[in-house]
């Protein structure tokens, strides 16, 4: 009996201890960034910082993230969302997770502010549910976003639109562990091009060394200014009006024979031919 109760009684000692290094280091942390942790209560517009709105349709799960996760960094507030650490004891903790909060309402579209605001009001709970809703299922979507992908055409988008379409594909199958090469994504960038660039597709897959994705994209843009040129030329020619019929009699009229004045005894006289 004796020993079971020295063993509670050291086993409480021990999670009062723990408890007060917790409360220590939390005290620590907080005194720290409390600075940093006021900036960020003070910024009012999230949205100059994470310009981007996550949207289902919008397939930019990826850019938002890492955008996001920058900005969290920058504020020294990552653990609120990466950590299951939960801190409610803490009103410090509590203010900073409201602000995490607010920044992921602000920056969702308006159909996933619904579904997030039933989740808890803890900012790692929301974030978990996003990641969920956007890498959630990932054999099946990774095989749909895969043939997505290796069909993918530029139709009448230009070389810029069309390329950052192929890399937000290449990102979102990275993620659900399906990594893209950057040969594939070459080839798959040249496979889905327009007509107009067919000349510059064959040029490409006959350089050595194989181009990167950077330098066909590169090469790409400037042919597209060059076709743009020719076809905006083309365009200001036809537009040209033809010369009118009074102008074209001026210019095709003969002109009549020319008049000499010449001074012979005396007098003035005109000598025309004929």
């Amino acid at each position: 009996m004796a020993e079971t109760d020295a063993a509670c009684q050291a086993c409480e000692e021990h999670a009062r201890k723990a408890e007060a290094d917790r409360i220590a280091a939390l005290d620590a942390y907080e005194a720290k960034y409390a600075a940093v942790h006021a900036a960020a209560i003070a910024v009012l517009n999230i949205k100059v910082l994470v310009p981007l709105v996550l949207d289902r349709a919008a397939a930019n799960y990826n850019r938002w993230r890492s955008m996001f996760v920058v900005v969290l960094g920058k504020y020294a507030l990552t653990d609120h969302v990466l950590s299951d650490i939960v801190n409610a004891d803490r009103p410090a903790w509590v203010q900073m997770n409201c602000t995490v909060l607010t920044w992921i309402y602000c920056t969702i579209h308006v159909d996933l502010q619904q579904s997030t605001m039933n989740r808890k009001p803890n900012a790692r709970d929301v974030w978990i549910y996003l990641v969920n809703e956007f890498l959630g299922q990932r054999e099946s979507r990774a095989l749909l976003l895969s043939a997505e992908f290796r069909m993918a055409k530029q139709g009448l988008a230009s070389i810029t639109d069309f390329c950052r379409c192929l890399e937000t594909m290449a990102a979102t199958l990275s993620d659900f562990g399906d990594p893209i090469g950057d040969w594939t994504l070459v080839l798959t960038l040249l496979r889905g091009l327009n007509g107009k660039f067919r000349p510059m597709v064959s040029n490409l897959k006959m350089r050595q060394p194989f181009p990167t994705f950077e330098e066909a994209r590169t090469l790409l843009l400037l042919e597209e200014i060059d076709i743009d040129d020719v076809a905006a030329s083309e365009v200001v020619g036809a537009s040209d009006p033809p010369p009118s019929s009074m102008t074209t009699a001026l210019i095709t009229a003969p002109r009549p024979p020319a008049r000499r004045s010449y001074i012979g005894q005396g007098q003035v006289g005109h000598a025309s031919h004929g």
